[in-house]
């Protein structure tokens, strides 16, 4: 593998453009989203939902997702290669009760599923993902917490090994957690954040926290239009070429001026 970059950065801060911007610059390389094994898991994880809603066995959300749950340990394994039971998925009310945090998002879209089922009946995508916004965010927060801090990375290491390991850059956009971080410098790799004056984190949701608390090795602040980022990709990515990148870069202003 050549450069491996990992982008982090608030909802709506420019860190996808800045992962465009890099790729642009470097014919041979690829990009990885944190969130495409979350969304795989999802859509499993939303057909089960609705054979469960369908059965109407339960009015009850708790029983209602442990019986969704029942069925997830196998599907882990197929997409993530991480080998769990049901005892250490499901929910129990001392949890829930004791760490709230974990489960806000989850009981919020199954309540929203309620109102609109069409949302357990289509395809979850890059394109449509804003709208299963607590579903994404619980699954990823939830089995940090639950089965292990580098479950989605072990996957996506596993990934570019087979697929990608002859690629010049490699770009991994969406970091979440600290430990994100921490795992992708065991593989040499820097990180990135995205700073936009205005965004910050939602205090109420754990993984924007949790966003909140990595350390990067460059900090982009991203206070422009998309014209002016574009150059400062350009010079982030000759000094990293070069091997001597800066801690801080700004996107410059229409005059000219950073």
């Amino acid at each position: 593998m050549g450069v491996l970059l990992g982008i982090t950065g608030g909802i709506g801060s420019g860190k996808t453009s800045l992962s465009r911007f890099l790729g642009e610059l470097v014919q041979n390389h690829v990009v990885y989203e944190t969130n495409a094994p979350i969304i795989e898991i999802a859509n499993r994880f939303n057909q089960l939902l609705e054979a469960e809603l369908n059965f109407d066995t339960t009015n009850n959300e708790e029983e209602l997702v442990n019986q969704v749950l029942i069925w997830m340990p196998d599907i882990i394994t197929e997409h993530l290669h991480f080998d769990t039971t049901w005892n250490h998925l499901a929910i129990c009310p001392k949890d829930r009760r004791t760490h709230p945090e974990l489960y806000e998002k989850l009981f919020t879209y199954v309540s929203l599923v309620r109102k609109k089922p069409k949302l357990v009946e289509q395809t979850i995508t890059s394109q449509n993902k804003s709208d299963y916004r607590p579903l994404l965010q619980w699954l990823g927060g939830y089995f940090v917490a639950k089965l292990s801090p580098a479950i989605w990375y072990d996957e996506l290491f596993r990934r570019i090994g087979i697929h990608d390991s002859h690629r010049d850059l490699v770009i991994i956009t969406g970091l979440r957690y600290p430990n994100d971080a921490a795992i992708l410098r065991t593989h040499s790799g820097k990180v990135i954040a995205v700073e936009r004056p205005g965004v910050t984190a939602d205090s109420t949701d754990i993984t924007e926290v949790m966003r909140s608390k990595i350390v990067p090795d460059i900090t982009v602040t991203n206070d422009s239009s998309p014209e002016q980022l574009q150059k400062t990709a350009e010079m982030l990515w000759n000094d990293i070429a070069a091997g001597k990148p800066h801690k801080m870069y700004k996107a410059l202003d229409t005059a000219g001026n950073v």
